[in-house]
């Protein structure tokens, strides 16, 4: 020990004390398990100050001294209004480094963030300002947001890309860790939760390690986090969670042995003292061995060379309870007044806070900087980079605890007026937020002046409409609801358009939020209060929304229809086939005489009724497919010739692709890809990415028809990513419900299907996505019946539906449908006749007819008349032999088409009809050609099934090494 220095400074505490070597390797064990590619990540739970930073900082240490990155931030109680406070606050970090760093390649990591983000960067440059020092001005970018489904989702997507490039780029192993998350905000849960799904399930590239600590409260399935936790384990993302307690009376030994460089033996008297008192937490353990220090209680004799103490008078003194009454008395109150009600002052912003806010505190109070210094002489405070944050978080408790509660609304209230003036000057969003949430803590019953509570409502509404451009719809909802309450009586009456906003703006939060009953509540208001019926439009789309995503489709339906009537749009229920052929060439002949370019380039739609009307339209096609397919040619049409006759509105492009899908529908491929792909360019044109996301899912199911299958898979994949960064999780779902259906149908192997199944289906239930989940689980388990994974191939696990199941079928009848369908299409791949015939009478039973086209319905045509030809076969029923000759028709047409995909199918159905027509010769010649074209062009399921269809074919003509040469064919 050095004593000279010793007996200046006194008992000195080093971190490395609490270091946990025990409990080191189980966090340093999950990070290399993370980086080298399991999916996992790292929680520190336990008790306030039982040392959980401490570890998780030495993980830190461990992670750059072996090359990776370390980012950290840190969630705050009264600090939960800033949008994704602790993820910017680690991600702007890193950027200021790279910045300063000067590094030579920082034009390249700005290159390739540039061409991952794209237009949408700005948007990632509000969460993390420091972003645009390395992009560069962003404020040229389009400012209108109005192009996005759910904002917050889009966010999501940006983080994921930015931890891409940056990880991808510098190919070190990037650790995230979030501290206190048990004060973490839902929007930040949800970006954690999408940055480990993504990691854990389609980016193996990726080195990312997430680490965080919480309270004990924080990882239970109550709190948003614990939950998050819980389902992240479905997407293959294992958690490894080092809990904490509190010391051991041996372990509060070795620590008092260790600090006083004394044998464990001469300090187990003084340690169980200690221990009694501290309940074995470390923080409380620190904080009373410096305060026993300073009292003299502990202290270094010269003349003996080694620490002493009183155990007699430690024994006797008085501790409080818990921590923060101790630190208050001990440390705090020991301060200058003036000291504790900086600290005060300080603690009502949380743990941390900037000297540029501090000094805007001190123009409406007494000096702060000098103060505050002291604290820092003292401990109580750090200050790093010109911020000062208290040492602990309970510390700032204890701080905050010497405040009565009616003074705490009342400094929250002065402080919080006091910063808007500055922010509104300064255009400082996060100061704004900061003055905002302040009044919004002190409440409306600290505002006496009516002019006042108006200027606060403002306030709100432009906080909540920043916290939207930042992507965070929970802080949006909390500043537009907070706006709401200091709203005075009668202020429908005497407030209309502040009234309007308001409450317009949070019902917009309660649909992203998914909150049916806040967005109902607050619709209800404004359908009651509106002057006009063009000001209860907004909230009616709202609700209508809301019922499409919660697959609530008729409700959805009624009410949309509804509204459309009031705009002066009738929808009848259905019209007659040839009511629908001629308004299709009304509308045909609309667009007579356009080029393409001139329909891509059309002048835009200024009615604003008008534009209304083509919202509620939009939002009608994919649900008027699911319940009402008579009417959905009259919505397309609608679309298409309110278009020409009224202008192009941002939602446009998806009339003409439902168009081109009619028309396709209708036989017309070659025109039907026509408008498909004026659609697409009319998108691009329009920057529509509202719709984006729908129109190329759309669009790429009718590319099926004279493109390759499998070469389309990159399209929805794109489809997808275009409807995540426009935050369109539905027509994501969508995209990705698609791709894994068609990546089975084009042969895709079984278990590779299997693993993009039960990703899709994971992601559907867990966005409670009911309408896309229905038309995949039954898939899912055709695939593992055909693995033999199922129990019992002919029992129940086949042949019983889930109630999830059930629910399903009972809502919709398409999917009960899509149900029967793919429970045929299993029973006649396990070629048990009695089941296959009965579920084909309940299949063509349900006759429903769509003007719809997509890729699936080819697979129902070519099943459909393979099960037709074998049960006429078996029963002489000639009602069958017409079924499959309907299907041959239709297959023989889209063959023309797309050789590639369906001229194999083609030929089978062609053999097929032959063989029930006892035209062997022939049915010989195609069965070849069948298998020829699947060899041809890939389709392996396709040709095992075509072999085996032959083989039971020449087995019933007695050739039976022909029947042998078919069933061993080697398939690929």
């Amino acid at each position: 020990m050095d004593f000279d220095k010793l007996s200046v400074t006194g008992l000195q505490l080093n971190e490395a004390v609490f270091g946990r070597d025990a409990d080191f390797p189980a966090l340093k064990d999950s990070y290399r398990r993370s980086i080298s590619g399991q999916n996992e990540l790292g929680i520190v739970a336990g008790p306030s100050g039982v040392g959980k930073s401490v570890l998780a900082n030495r993980l830190g240490s461990f992670v750059t001294a072996t090359g990776g990155l370390f980012l950290s931030g840190k969630f705050d109680q009264l600090d939960q209004n800033k949008p994704f406070s602790a993820l910017a606050s680690a991600f702007n970090e890193y950027c200021d480094k790279m910045f300063k760093e000067g590094r030579s390649n920082l034009q390249e990591v700005a290159t390739r963030l540039r061409i991952a983000l794209g237009g949408d960067a700005r948007h990632l440059v509000k969460v993390i300002p420091n972003l645009s020092v390395i992009l560069g001005d962003c404020s040229g970018q389009q400012e209108e947001d109005n192009d996005c489904v759910d904002a917050q989702k889009r966010l999501q997507y940006l983080l994921c890309q930015f931890v891409d490039v940056i990880s991808g780029f510098s190919g070190a192993p990037i650790t995230l860790f979030l501290d206190d998350l048990q004060w973490s905000d839902q929007a930040s849960i949800n970006a954690i939760n999408k940055l480990l799904r993504i990691s854990g399930s389609l980016n193996t590239k990726r080195q990312f390690f997430f680490l965080g600590s919480s309270r004990e409260e924080g990882i239970l399935e109550g709190h948003p986090f614990g939950s998050m936790l819980s389902s992240i384990r479905q997407f293959g993302v294992n958690a490894t969670i080092v809990q904490l307690v509190c010391m051991d009376k041996e372990t509060t030994n070795t620590l008092v042995s260790d600090l006083l460089c004394l044998s464990p033996r001469l300090t187990r008297s003084l340690s169980e003292i200690i221990h009694h008192k501290v309940k074995g937490n470390m923080l409380f353990f620190s904080q009373l061995m410096i305060s026993l220090c300073k009292e003299g209680l502990v202290c270094l004799s010269l003349s003996r060379r080694r620490w002493v103490w009183d155990e007699k008078r430690i024994q006797e003194r008085k501790l409080p309870d818990d921590v923060a009454t101790f630190l208050t008395s001990t440390v705090i109150n020991t301060l200058p007044k003036e000291v504790q009600d900086a600290l005060c002052t300080l603690s009502c912003f949380g743990a941390c806070s900037d000297c540029a806010l501090i000094k805007v505190l001190e123009t409406c109070g007494s000096p702060m900087i000098e103060l505050l210094d002291i604290a820092v002489a003292e401990g109580i405070l750090d200050k790093i980079n010109d911020s000062y944050s208290f040492c602990h978080d309970r510390l700032q408790e204890a701080a905050y605890g010497l405040m009565k509660p009616e003074e705490r609304c009342l400094f929250h209230f002065k402080y919080g007026v006091a910063l808007v003036p500055r922010a509104l000057d300064l255009k400082n969003d996060s100061l704004l937020f900061t003055a905002a949430s302040q009044i919004n803590r002190a409440g409306p019953a600290v505002v006496k002046d009516v002019e006042q509570s108006l200027l606060i409502a403002n306030l709100n509404l432009t906080a909540g409409h920043k916290a939207i451009e930042m992507s965070d719809y929970s802080s949006a909802y909390s500043f537009f609801d907070n706006g709401i309450s200091f709203l005075r009586k009668r202020h429908w009456q005497e407030h209309y358009d502040l009234s309007l906003a308001l409450f317009d703006a949070a019902s917009k939060c309660a649909l992203v939020l998914g909150d049916l009953t806040i967005l109902t509540l607050l619709s209800e208001q404004v359908i009651q209060y509106a002057q006009s019926f063009d000001d209860t439009l907004n909230s009616v789309y709202n609700i209508v929304s809301a019922l499409a995503y919660t697959s609530q489709l008729p409700q959805s339906v009624e009410r949309s229809i509804i509204v459309l009537s009031q705009l002066g749009e009738e929808i009848p229920e259905s019209y007659s086939e040839p009511e629908i052929m001629r308004l299709i060439e009304q509308t045909k002949a609309m667009l007579q005489g356009f080029t393409d370019r001139q329909l891509i380039e059309y002048r835009t739609m200024d009615d604003p009724s008008m534009i209304m009307a083509q919202k509620f339209y939009a939002r009608l096609e994919l649900s008027v497919q699911m319940i009402r397919p008579a009417a959905q040619p009259n919505v397309t049409l609608k679309m298409v010739q309110h278009s020409i006759a009224h202008g192009v509105s941002p939602v446009s492009p998806i009339g003409f692709v439902y168009f081109g899908q009619l028309l396709a529908r209708l036989g017309h491929i070659k025109e039907g890809c026509r408008y498909v792909k004026i659609a697409r360019e009319m998108l691009d044109r329009l920057g529509s990415k509202e719709v984006a996301g729908e129109v190329i899912v759309t669009e790429t199911q009718i590319l099926l028809f004279v493109e390759p299958l499998q070469v389309t898979f990159d399209f929805h994949v794109k489809g997808e990513e275009a409807a995540m960064a426009a935050g369109d999780i539905h027509s994501a779902l969508l995209n990705r419900a698609f791709f894994v259906v068609c990546s089975f149908w084009a042969s895709t192997k079984l278990p590779v299907c299997k693993k993009q199944f039960e990703h899709a289906r994971r992601l559907m239930e867990e966005h409670n996505h009911l309408t896309w989940l229905a038309h995949i689980i039954q898939v899912e388990k055709n695939i593992s019946l055909l693995m033999n994974s199922a129990e019992d191939s002919t029992g129940q696990a086949a042949s019983s539906d889930s109630n999830q199941a059930q629910d399903l079928k009972a809502a919709n009848p398409h999917v009960e449908f899509t149900f029967c369908f793919q429970k045929m299409y299993i029973r006649f791949m396990l070629r048990e006749f009695e089941e296959t015939k009965a579920l084909a009478e309940k299949y063509f039973d349900f006759n429903l007819h769509t003007w719809s086209l997509f890729y699936i319905h080819t697979c129902h045509a070519f099943f459909g008349g393979l099960v037709s030809f074998w049960v006429y076969r078996q029963s002489n029923d000639t009602q069958w032999c017409q079924r499959g000759q309907k299907a041959k028709a239709a297959m023989k047409k889209w063959a023309e088409s797309s050789r590639h995909n369906f001229q194999h199918k083609s030929y089978l159905l062609e053999a097929e009809d032959a063989y029930s027509n006892k035209y062997y010769e022939k049915a010989n010649s195609l069965y070849e050609k069948a298998v020829s074209a699947t060899k041809q062009h890939r389709f392996v399921n396709d040709e095992a099934l075509t072999c085996e269809l032959a083989g039971y074919f020449f087995l019933d003509i007695a050739e039976k090494d022909k029947a042998f040469h078919a069933g061993s064919r080697k398939i690929p």
